[in-house]
């Protein structure tokens, strides 16, 4: 499985979910903290470079790189 980064429609621009693609089906992406998955067509993948967790609030946050 691979982790990945996406913003899904409507979601604040700064703030990302983090999902799974899994080799069985890869047309989608799992969520990790929900039991659901959305088509990866519908959603923008953000590079993990540009991602930061914090720890205290357990939220993904989108940076723009230096």
């Amino acid at each position: 499985m691979k982790t990945v980064y996406f913003q899904p429609e409507g979601i604040n621009k700064k703030y990302c979910e983090v999902g799974m693609i899994s080799e069985t089906d890869p047309e989608y992406i799992w969520y990790l903290d929900e039991p659901c998955k959305t088509l990866i067509s519908e959603v923008k993948i953000i590079d993990k470079k540009n991602v930061r967790f914090n720890k205290k609030t357990r939220m993904c946050y989108v940076v723009s790189t230096p």
